[in-house]
């Protein structure tokens, strides 16, 4: 072997230094809150919300504590670096992945063109005070210099050391600090301060304009996204990953308020307006203009701490967006070249040019609410993401080690995403430019749709050839439209699992493909598993012969994930039906059904079908077959499997549901009917009352010789993500268990209730 391939396939992990602290890394958090949100958007959303926007930031920080509390338990357990784009991908199919990392690559550099516009203005502000047409132009300019100059800096590899950053971080919090205590002291001091909040009202927009405020300064509360994507470097990270979250958030809120408060109460406003009527007519400027009321020296002090601030933020966004576009690359979503590593630079400077061209279009194009905008619309779409992962992590992998977890899962989780909704549609409707940003963020979806169906899939499928070889391949002679994978593995239940798949088959005119999975160790060559092949080979001839006339191919495969290489084949051989082995109740901790079941249920595209089988079980002789139900796609997927069973063995068929009061009996019964009638199936009714549902449905599987459960809307994620019905009814009987999990499609996610 060379010296190359030894290196490549060593068991040697890569690892970046622990160096940072929970000083370094609140820090990093406060850095990412409190910036251009605080500096710029005050005014612009003072003039939306009113002087209701203390609320705003009160509300924006309680939604935002329940995704940053997201943030934390997965810190925590996962802390690897790349934060909530390595979660999603880990979690969803690759397609979730990939628009994952694509969403988060533009919110960071949207950010970072915010953070440039901000800057820009603030620069002409000091150099043309008083010429509005040059201080626009000048503004633009500005932020093309200093994007310019940030994206050379980080192509020559020099950062922004962290000493530093923390420096520019508690100095910009002294700064604001110190502007709060002037304002609240001199609004305190002033003998019609409360008239400053209720002119004409606290809410004169009402709670519209309250939630159009939320959605656009929402932004400011990013700051955890950026801790977790530091998550590899941080000592003690899960103790000191939730600490820096929710201690950077609580500064950062307690902050924005109180400038809010200082903004609205302290100022005296020309011709008795209303003070957030005032600070919305100066929009980006409104902080800076009224700052010299405040305090002496106001104007000069702010625009310096905005100017030093957003030039920190900025070195740091373009850093970060580089890299997320680095690692899309590097997972083979984007073309390689993104990742090419510049020799004397040792900096991906690939991917810090194409990082560099999306912040200066933007920036130079779109005007700040717009940009705002439309990085609040992307954030809020990964925030909606990683809810949704800490839901499904919660019920796929209970016994993660988390040292922080969150309360009232998956309750909280869905509130903050509803909530999340409903503040990016109030902004993008009400706030001025919110459509360009809306269009601006569905062109950049779109786009990233485009591509991965165009090309990132293919050059997906290209990397997992090397992970996934396929060394022998029998056609079937007759070749049909529906298709059935059957992996097999285990001699004792593979000829019980294609026996299954026959009658299947049967029913459905479809084809068997059986597929045998040689897996090697991570650090073995692929190659190494030649030897093992004629083995194999013989091992699927033999299944295959004994197929009878069913049309049947065999797929050999050697491969270092037997999980990935059964997804693989789906994909490569268009799938209709995967029909899995399952031993029963697994006792890892990490999985539910298995590890390789459980990877299938989540990914596979394609309906899935796993099955138990009792020690006798041989498939002609199904007489009898159960089918619990409780309506949904995945209640009817199980009826229909029962009624290809029923087609082929003759077998009788019954529908159950157990109900836990009397009222939910008529709830039932229209259940057992809908199912009926949407299938087609002839089978019984049985409708019981019961407290115990699982022990009722045992008794009735002993008169019975299979039971087939599908999920009920009830408990979606916990019976087709955790899997947990079907696996405790499984412990409860040693007859034959199918569970099945239908792939959804949007029809089936709207799912009708029976009335």
């Amino acid at each position: 072997m060379s010296p190359g391939r030894r290196g490549q396939n060593s068991d040697i992990k890569v690892k970046l230094n622990r160096d940072l602290g929970l000083f370094d890394i609140t820090m990093i958090g406060i850095a990412g809150m409190i910036g251009a949100g605080v500096f710029a958007l005050t005014g612009i959303a003072a003039g939306v919300a009113g002087p209701a926007l203390i609320l705003v930031f009160l509300f924006n920080g309680a939604i935002g504590i329940i995704t940053a509390a997201s943030y934390a338990e997965l810190g925590s357990a996962l802390p690897g670096a790349g934060g909530g784009y390595v979660w999603i991908k880990e979690t969803f199919p690759s397609s979730f992945g990939f628009l994952a990392g694509w969403i988060d690559w533009f919110a960071h550099s949207v950010a970072c063109s915010l953070y440039a516009v901000t800057f820009g203005v603030f620069v002409a502000a000091i150099l043309f005070p008083a010429i509005p047409l040059s201080r626009s132009l000048l503004a633009k300019v500005s932020s093309f210099i200093a994007i310019s100059f940030l994206a050379y800096i980080n192509y020559r590899g020099v950062k922004e050391t962290g000493r530093i950053g923390g420096f520019v971080t508690v100095l910009k919090v002294l700064i604001l600090v110190v502007f709060v205590g002037f304002g609240i002291y001199k609004t305190l001091n002033r003998p019609d301060w409360i008239m400053q909040f209720t002119n004409p009202s606290f809410t004169p927009t009402g709670l519209i304009g309250i939630l159009a405020a939320m959605g656009l300064t929402f932004i400011a509360f990013e700051g955890f996204e950026i801790i977790v994507q530091s998550g590899e470097e941080v000592k003690n990270p899960a103790k000191n990953i939730p600490r820096a979250i929710f201690i950077s958030l609580f500064v950062a809120v307690v902050i924005y308020i109180l400038v809010a408060f200082t903004v609205l109460g302290a100022i005296k406003t020309p011709n008795g307006i209303p003070s957030w009527v005032f600070l919305g007519r100066l929009a980006e400027m409104g902080l800076i203009n009224v700052s010299k009321q405040i305090m002496p020296y106001g104007t000069l002090v702010l625009l310096i701490a905005g100017i030093i601030s957003t030039i920190s933020a900025m070195n740091a966004t373009i850093y970060s967006s580089s890299r997320i576009s680095f690692a899309l690359a590097r997972d083979g979503y984007l073309s390689s070249r993104l990742a090419h590593i510049n020799k004397k630079t040792k900096t991906p400077h690939v991917a810090v040019f194409f990082t560099y061209i999306i912040i200066t279009t933007i920036a130079l194009l779109l005007p700040i609410e717009a940009v705002a905008a439309s990085a609040d619309i992307m954030f809020i779409l990964l925030f909606i993401q990683v809810n949704l992962v800490l839901i499904i992590l919660r019920f796929r992998s209970p016994n993660l080690k988390r040292t922080f977890r969150v309360p009232l899962v998956p309750y909280l989780p869905l509130i903050a995403i509803s909530l999340q909704i409903i503040i990016a549609f109030f902004m993008v409707t009400r706030i001025a430019n919110g459509f360009i940003a809306f269009a601006t963020s569905i062109a950049w979806i779109f786009l990233g749709v485009i591509i991965y169906f165009t090309y990132s899939r293919k050059k997906e499928r290209n990397k997992l050839e090397k992970e996934f070889k396929t060394v022998f391949k029998e056609k079937a002679v007759r070749k049909v439209a529906y298709r059935i994978l059957v992996p097999v593995g285990n001699p004792a239940t593979a000829k019980k699992l294609i026996d299954f798949a026959n009658l299947i088959a049967r029913s459905r005119e479809g084809e068997i493909v059986l597929l045998s999975v040689l897996t090697l160790p991570q650090q073995t060559p692929l190659y190494a598993g030649k030897k093992y092949v004629q083995e194999r080979k013989d091992f699927l001839r033999k299944f295959i012969n004994e197929a009878g006339d069913i049309p049947t191919s065999g797929i050999l495969k050697v491969a270092h994930s037997t999980p990935e290489a059964i997804l693989n084949t789906i994909e490569e051989e268009k799938i209709n039906q995967v029909i899995l082995g399952w031993r029963g109740r697994t006792f890892r901790r990490d999985f539910i059904l298995g590890s390789t079941i459980d990877p299938i249920i989540l990914k596979a595209p394609c309906d899935v079908i796993a099955v138990r089988f009792e020690s006798g079980f041989e498939a002609k002789n199904i007489k009898k077959i159960l089918i619990p139900t409780a309506g949904g796609p995945h209640g009817y997927m199980a009826a229909e499997i029962a009624k290809d069973l029923q087609k082929v063995t003759k077998a009788e068929a019954a529908l159950i549901y157990v109900a836990g009061d009397e009222k939910s009996m008529k709830l039932g019964k229209a259940y057992v009917n809908d199912t009926r009638r949407a299938v087609g199936i002839e089978a019984d009714s049985i409708v019981k009352l019961s407290d115990d549902r699982i022990g009722t449905i045992a008794k009735e599987i002993k008169r019975h010789d299979i039971v087939v459960i599908g999920a009920t809307h009830e408990t979606f994620l916990k019976n087709f993500i955790k899997g947990v019905f079907p696996e405790i009814v499984s412990r409860k009987t040693e007859k034959t268990v199918v569970m099945v999990r239908r792939k959804l499609k949007i029809k089936d996610i709207f799912w009708r209730w029976p009335f």
